[in-house]
C-alpha cells in the first residue's frame, strides 16, 4: 500500500504500523521518536502512537521535538 512520511511516498505492506514505515522511511528518525525527540502526526495535526496502524494514502508528518 501507499502511505506518506513527510510529503515523501513509502510502499508497505498492508497491515504495517507507523513504526514499520518510518523505520524503512529512515531509522535514524525511528529512534529520534523513540527517545522523544521527534514526534508523529496524522494529517490533521493530531499526535499518533507509533504503534498505530496504516491505511492506504495514510500521511504522517515526523517533526522534531525542540526543548
Amino acid at each position: 500500500m501507499k502511505i506518506f512520511i513527510n510529503g515523501n511516498e513509502i510502499e508497505i505492506f498492508v497491515g504495517a504500523t507507523i513504526e514499520d514505515a518510518v523505520r524503512k522511511f529512515d531509522k535514524n528518525i525511528l529512534a529520534e521518536i523513540k527517545n522523544e525527540k521527534a514526534e508523529a502526526l496524522d494529517q490533521y495535526g493530531n499526535h499518533v502512537s507509533i504503534s498505530g496502524p496504516l491505511y492506504e494514502n495514510s500521511q504522517i508528518t515526523i517533526n522534531k521535538i525542540s526543548k
